[in-house]
């Protein structure tokens, strides 16, 4: 295991270098930085917008640049952004916080509609149950996640349950309204676990283990939960730890049109304003997510299924064993 973490580290610092070399190259290829806007203001002189450029180290090259910012990130800083005035981190950590309760949420949701559905689905088959989550996982999978937050707005305007389109500030405001764009986020995934679970778990049930399972007298709960599931988990878990990554780099539509303070909306407005600074955390942050859910993934899937584990400490004594004299 600790072999599996030190490989996966040492293969993130190498992809989080590449992201951030590419992203900032391309920021640097859309042209524009963030005093470009103040060309326009008649109150500030060529000078004096030269000589900001000079102290932010705009007029150095990207090379220079880039350079003096991965210098920074390996000191631990992130630089100041230029919208907000303030140290990256400050603005970036409780924006973090909202986004990850909010994918937290979302990906509760999920679980608690799409395994107890499935389940039911899986053990009776061309049943209504199994007719109503087929219906379920065509419209889920097939309704644009842009569709689905201005229904919630529209919603949320109607009733006044939940107050959206605020979340220009970093705080997320009553705790009832993270349901709403959380519900909205969870909606992709429903899809994509009942569908698994409904697949994966009647194929286990009609393993010849499972029979086995059943001659010996067992209950259909204890067949199916200890059994029949636990063959059906591991696409499952890999799922739930791409999903992870997924929810943080993906929620950027559902937190702009509903105003969620997270992530996804301050790398909008990040944007917006050329901040580089603020973008590049906002990148780094997100990749740094999309790594952790994959290696959540494969403990996870070690844990799960001993033949993995036995896979891997094989390989591991193949390695060690010295070859044989000639």
């Amino acid at each position: 295991m600790l072999k599996l973490i030190l490989s996966r580290l040492l293969q993130g610092i190498v992809v989080l270098f590449v992201v951030s070399m590419l992203t900032f190259a391309l920021l640097a290829a859309a042209g524009g930085d963030a005093l470009t806007t103040l060309r326009n203001d008649p109150l500030v002189s060529d000078k004096s917008l030269e000589e900001q450029r000079r102290i932010y180290g705009l007029d150095q090259s990207l090379a220079v640049r880039y350079t003096r910012w991965l210098v920074g990130l390996a000191r631990g800083e992130m630089g100041e952004s230029f919208s907000f005035r303030a140290p990256v981190w400050t603005i970036l950590w409780p924006r973090l916080l909202n986004t990850l309760s909010l994918a937290a949420v979302a990906l509760l949701l999920a679980w608690t509609i799409a395994l107890p559905l499935g389940s039911l689905a899986a053990r009776r088959p061309r049943s209504w149950i199994d007719k109503l989550c087929g219906a379920v996982i065509m419209l889920a999978s097939s309704t644009p996640r842009i569709v689905l937050a201005l229904v919630a707005l529209a919603f949320a305007a109607r009733t006044s349950l939940f107050s959206v389109g605020s979340g220009t500030g970093g705080t997320s405001g009553s705790p009832l309204n993270i349901l709403l764009p959380a519900f909205v986020l969870s909606v992709p995934l429903i899809a994509l676990f009942l569908a698994q679970v409904r697949e994966g778990l009647g194929t286990a049930l009609r393993e010849e283990f499972v029979q086995v399972a059943r001659a010996k007298g067992l209950s259909e709960r204890v067949v199916t939960l200890r059994h029949a599931l636990r063959a059906a988990l591991n696409p499952l878990i890999t799922i739930f730890g791409y999903s992870i990554g997924g929810l943080v780099s993906g929620s950027v539509i559902v937190e702009t049109v509903l105003g969620w303070p997270g992530l996804g909306l301050l790398s909008v407005l990040a944007v917006r304003s050329r901040d580089v600074p603020l973008l590049m955390g906002v990148v780094l942050v997100t990749s740094i997510a999309v790594l952790i859910g994959n290696l959540i993934a494969d403990i996870l899937l070690r844990f799960n299924d001993p033949r993995l584990r036995e896979d891997a400490a094989t390989s591991s004594s193949r390695t060690q064993t010295p070859a044989p004299a000639a």
